[in-house]
C-alpha cells in the first residue's frame, strides 16, 4: 500500500532534486530510474487513485497545483508524472483486487495513450491485441501502459462493431521504440510503443465514458478527457511561471551589446514583461477557477453537461496556448543569451512549443468546443 501523501516540505524537495536533475533528464531523454521511484514512492503517480487501493484520491484543484508546481522546477518531470497520474483515473474502473497492485503497489508507476490505434479481439477471457502507439510519456519507467484499442468481439467481426477501450499492458509485453528525439519534453521518454498478438486479460481493460466505476467518489465522476486536458494545462503554466521568474534573476544585470543601461532599465522590456504576467495570471485564474467550479459541480451531483466539459478543454487549451506565448515573450526579451543550451529560457521554449502539440490541448480543441456552443455535440465527442 503507498504511504500518506507527501508533506509539502516532501514535496517541495521533490521539486528541487527536479530541478537539479533537470540537465540530466533532458540529456537521458528520460527520468533517472531511481528518480521516478522516488516519485512514484511520493504519491505523484497515484495523486488520483482510490484511497480504498491505497491511493491518494486528491481533488483534481489540489492534483493539478502539484503538477504546475512541480513543472516550474522541470517540466519533462510534471509531464511524465502529470500522465501516469491521469491514466491511473483507470484504477477506479478495472475491478479493485486486480486494480490495487496494478495501480497501487509500492512505487507503482503507469503511463497511458488513449488514441485507438491498437487492433484486436477477444479470445476467452483475454483479448489478443496488436498495434503501435507514440507520445508515452513516462514508458522508460513504467511498469503498465494504457493503451487504447478498438476490439470486437471475435476475430471475424465488422470492424465497424469494434468498442473503444483502453487495455492495461504489462511492461514484459511491450516493444519499445527509440523514437522521442524532438524539439521539447525531451526528458520524457515518450517514444513508440508497440504490441504484438499480446494477450491481455479482459478484466484489466475498461471503456471510457462508458463503464461505471466500482468507486462512487467524486473524482471518478469527472470527464476524462476534460481531466487530461487540465493536466496538460497545469504543466504549461508551471512552466511559463518558471521561464518569467528565470528572466527576472538576470535582467537586472543584463546589459545588450553596447547598452549602457540593463534590460531591466529599459521601457520596452518593462512593458512587455509586464504583459507576458498579466497574460499568464489571467490564464490562469479562468482555468483555476473553471476547474474549482467544475469539481464543485461534480462533488454536489450536478450533471456534467456537454458545454461544462467543453468549458474544461476550453481553459485548459487556452492556458496551453497562452503560456506558449508568455514563454515566446520572454525568450525574445532575454535576447541572444536565450538561445544557448545554458539558458533554461531556451528549454522552457522547447518544452512549450512541444506541449501545444498534444491532441488534447492543440488548437482544433477550438473548433470541437465552438461546435458544442453552437448546438453541434455528439456523443464522440473527446469531451
Amino acid at each position: 500500500m503507498q504511504e500518506q501523501a507527501m508533506t509539502t516540505k516532501q514535496f517541495d524537495d521533490v521539486c528541487l532534486q527536479a530541478a537539479s536533475l533537470s540537465d540530466e533528464i533532458e540529456a537521458g531523454r528520460r527520468l533517472p530510474a531511481e528518480f521516478a521511484r522516488q516519485l512514484a514512492a511520493q504519491g505523484m503517480f497515484s495523486m488520483f487513485v482510490p484511497r480504498d487501493l491505497g491511493g491518494h484520491e486528491l481533488s483534481p484543484v489540489d492534483g493539478m497545483a502539484r503538477l504546475e508546481q512541480l513543472a516550474q522546477h522541470d517540466a519533462a518531470s510534471a509531464w511524465v508524472c502529470m500522465i501516469g497520474s491521469t491514466a491511473a483515473l483507470g484504477s477506479a474502473f478495472i475491478k479493485a483486487d486486480i486494480a490495487q497492485p496494478m495501480f497501487a503497489a509500492e512505487n507503482r508507476i503507469t503511463c497511458g495513450i488513449f488514441a485507438p490505434n491498437g487492433r484486436g479481439y477477444r479470445d476467452g477471457d483475454d483479448y489478443v491485441v496488436s498495434g503501435r502507439w507514440a507520445w508515452a510519456s513516462g514508458s522508460a519507467n513504467a511498469d503498465y501502459i494504457g493503451l487504447g484499442c478498438l476490439l470486437t468481439e471475435n476475430s471475424d467481426d465488422d470492424p465497424k462493431t469494434a468498442e473503444m477501450r483502453l487495455v492495461m499492458a504489462p511492461r514484459e509485453l511491450i516493444e519499445f521504440h527509440d523514437t522521442w528525439h524532438t524539439l521539447g519534453l525531451k526528458g520524457t521518454s515518450s517514444g513508440d510503443v508497440e504490441l504484438s498478438q499480446a494477450r491481455i486479460p479482459v478484466a484489466h481493460s475498461y471503456a471510457i465514458g462508458k463503464d461505471l466505476p466500482w468507486h462512487d467518489g467524486p473524482l471518478y465522476q469527472m470527464p476524462y478527457f476534460a481531466f487530461l486536458a487540465a493536466g496538460v494545462g497545469a504543466v504549461a503554466l508551471g512552466n511559463a511561471r518558471a521561464a518569467i521568474d528565470d528572466f527576472t534573476g538576470f535582467v537586472g544585470v543584463k546589459k545588450g551589446a553596447g547598452e549602457r543601461r540593463t534590460l531591466a532599465e529599459k521601457s520596452g522590456v518593462q512593458s512587455q514583461l509586464a504583459q507576458a504576467e498579466a497574460t499568464l495570471r489571467a490564464a490562469r485564474l479562468l482555468y483555476r477557477d473553471t476547474l474549482a467550479t467544475i469539481w464543485q459541480d461534480v462533488c454536489a451531483g450536478v450533471e456534467m453537461t456537454p458545454e461544462k466539459r467543453a468549458d474544461l478543454r476550453l481553459v485548459s487549451t487556452h492556458a496551453v496556448r497562452q503560456s506558449v506565448a508568455v514563454v515566446r515573450i520572454i525568450h525574445d526579451l532575454a535576447g541572444g543569451t536565450s538561445v544557448y543550451l545554458s539558458s533554461p529560457i531556451q528549454r522552457r521554449l522547447r518544452d512549450a512549443e512541444t506541449m501545444t502539440q498534444h491532441m488534447i490541448a492543440n488548437a482544433s480543441t477550438y473548433e470541437l468546443v465552438g461546435r458544442v456552443m453552437l448546438g453541434g455535440y455528439n456523443e464522440t465527442m473527446q469531451l
